[in-house]
């Protein structure tokens, strides 16, 4: 027999010997994702990982999910062995989630075809409804099956000494019985304590199978315990996990993971993620994990490496690739990262801007005669000056832009100049439309175009020039329905009530904000607005409006009630402190620097990023801060007044 024959031979029989020399069924981890984090997973538990490591996690799946995942456990190993270990599994939630979610899986480990180790598992977990006493809880619980074997090798029937020196007879031990399985459970639960922080903890191996391979011996698989926390925000995980499990000699194994998970999103490349642990425990346990993965729509791919450090010599550590499918449309958590990235996307291309990387400024004063017949509005003779000038202002690519906008505006509208006669409503809209437009200032542009569309739903040539304008902006048009039959004023008082009915006054309060955009004394608009923000608590931003609303009431009945709303709005703010959105957009309304946003575009970009990092570390209140300075700089700014509305949502 050769030596690594021998080897082999010696690492089988330890593996297989009824003495608890080596514990069977030990924890291998699942998957890459909480491998790399060194399997800190208790408190985290939002995957199909949730299946092995605390099946209560498995509530937080909201679409089915597969993942395959294969193992390279301590490469290069001096005797040659190969020790491998294959994962599959199953996530489906039942009745959206209503009904928990359930989770199957399989998981082979092999050691070099000798040995084996079999585990069949069903799980499910599930969340208690909001409204209930336990609505901060998730329990969850496993079904397991063990089975483990070894194929007898031809040193069966011919017995190896303590020497190593072949006998002649039966090995006692490799001739017996081959194979053995048993059932097992496991138990888990997650607690909520705030939006951020969870608690987990988690039984695995409860009923402490035993898994000997002779029917007079004792090999229990050890019960083993886990607790875990987490701190969750948008794009970060921060994680620890405590251990504890009886050791093969009797002992108490304890182990402490700290762990860490940062993920950088883009909205066409795909999401990379990386993380990393360290750990340390009793009996010389310290290792270091790493991680990696990347997504992309439906797909996710894992990588985790392992280092046992002090225990295991002469190895290149664990290697862990999993893939992983996601069925069904986006989560909800999904939709609002990707909004919000869609929305800096929005802001850091200057879409809603007078950036100078977008269009070229009228002001600029190689193209003051342009900006005349521009004023004039007679478009088609200031397209003829641009193209002229063109060639010598080129290669800036800001007059490219320019360009393109006005040459839209000529194609539809040579000139909107009227002489002898003042302009209807619809006309004043089409022509303060055109000018907002070639001024970059898109989403003003764009409200004013769909008001005088909604005038005149006949006109052709206008509704395909509001189509043509959101092209290039890439803003969809905010029309008026066919069937709707009013203005576009109208429209939006009727969204708002429709919103306002269903008790969500954050979207109310925004359709009003759009319509008091381009009519700011709109009396009815004016009088919902300070009811939205009464309703949200906002009580400075409800009697600011009603106050405005009272100026222009004509009618002493009305206004009599609007001065004892005010009265009780002034009282009710006294009392109570919050956010007060509606406050801040007045203020920066009356803060705003004089002239165009342009100059404050890096400065806008800047402060967004800033938002979005704190928003995604949970600090709520610097975010708001930042968004609060978007709109003293620029106070029709959506974006920043959308992502405001979001953190007051969570905030209360």
């Amino acid at each position: 027999m050769t030596l690594k024959k021998k080897a082999r031979l010696a690492l089988l029989v330890a593996a297989c010997a009824a003495a608890p020399a080596r514990a069977a069924f030990e924890d291998m981890g699942f998957g890459a994702r909480a491998p790399g984090m060194g399997d800190a997973f208790t408190g985290v538990a939002d995957d199909i990982s949730s299946i092995y490591y605390n099946p209560a996690g498995l509530a937080n799946v909201e679409r089915p999910k597969v993942m395959a995942s294969h193992s390279i456990l301590y490469s290069g190993l001096s005797d040659g062995s190969s020790l491998g270990l294959s994962v599959a599994a199953l996530a489906v939630p039942l009745a959206d989630g209503r009904e928990g979610t359930l989770g199957a899986s399989w998981q082979d480990f092999s050691l070099s075809g000798l040995y084996y180790e079999r585990t069949m598992q069903l799980s499910w977990g599930y969340r208690f409804a909001k409204g209930t006493p336990y609505e901060k809880l998730s329990v969850g619980g496993s079904l397991k099956y063990l089975s483990h074997g070894f194929d007898r090798p031809p040193e069966a029937y011919n017995a190896v000494m303590d020497n190593l020196s072949q006998t002649g007879q039966t090995d006692p031990v490799l001739a017996g019985q081959n194979s053995t399985s048993a059932p097992d459970a496991d138990l888990g639960v997650l607690y909520r304590m705030t939006r951020r922080w969870t608690l987990g903890a988690a039984i695995l191996d409860a009923l402490q199978p035993n898994v000997a391979f002779g029917s007079g011996d004792k090999d229990q698989v050890p019960r083993k315990y886990r607790v875990g926390a987490s701190f969750k925000s948008l794009w970060l995980i921060l994680a620890a996990d405590a251990r504890m499990e009886k050791a093969p000699d009797g002992s108490m194994d304890k182990q402490l993971v700290l762990a860490a998970e940062k993920v950088f999103p883009s909205l066409d490349r795909g999401d990379i993620g990386v993380r990393g642990s360290l750990g340390a425990g009793t009996r010389d346990f310290r290792q270091a994990t790493l991680g990696l993965s990347y997504k992309i729509q439906r797909i996710q791919f894992d990588y985790a490496f392992v280092m046992p450090i002090g225990t295991i010599k002469q190895t290149a550590g664990i290697h862990r690739l999993a893939l992983t499918y996601h069925f069904g449309s986006p989560t909800r958590s999904e939709i609002a990262e990707n909004e919000l990235l869609a929305q800096y996307d929005q802001l850091r291309k200057a879409e809603d801007y007078k950036s100078p990387s977008a269009t070229a400024s009228l002001d600029d004063p190689r193209l003051a005669d342009v900006k005349e017949k521009v004023e004039q509005e007679d478009f088609y003779a200031a397209g003829k000056l641009l193209a002229a000038k063109a060639p010598d202002l080129l290669p800036d690519s800001s007059v490219v832009g320019l360009t393109r906008r006005l040459s839209a505006v000529s194609a539809f509208y040579p000139s909107l100049a009227v002489k002898g006669r003042e302009k209807t409503l619809k006309e004043q809209l089409l022509s303060a439309g055109a000018q907002n437009f070639l001024n970059g200032s898109d989403t003003l542009a764009m409200k004013q175009l769909a008001y005088a569309q909604s005038l005149d739903p006949q006109d052709s040539a206008l509704s395909a020039f509001l189509d043509r304008v959101g092209e290039i902006t890439h803003i969809v048009p905010d029309r008026v329905p066919a069937d709707f039959g009013r203005s576009w004023p109208e429209y939006k008082l009727s969204q708002s009530d429709d919103y306002y009915s269903k008790k969500n006054y954050t979207e109310a309060l925004l359709k009003l904000q759009d319509l008091l955009s381009l009519t700011p004394n709109d009396l009815m608009a004016l009088k919902k607005s300070g009811s939205c923000d009464y309703m949200l608590g906002d009580y400075a931003g409800a009697a600011a409006y009603w106050r405005k609303a009272a100026a222009i009431e004509a009618d002493p009945v009305s206004k009599g009630k609007l001065m004892k709303m005010i009265e009780q709005a002034d009282l009710k703010r006294g009392k109570e402190s919050g956010w007060e959105p509606a406050a801040v957009v007045q203020q920066a309304q009356q803060q705003a620097p004089a002239g165009s946003p342009a100059a404050h575009v890096r400065e806008i970009e800047k402060l967004y990023q800033d938002g979005a990092d704190y928003y995604a570390k949970g600090d709520y209140g610097k975010a708001a801060d930042s968004f609060r300075k978007i709109l003293t700089l620029d106070p029709q700014n959506s974006q920043a007044k959308k992502a405001l509305e979001r953190i007051i949502r969570l905030s209360r």
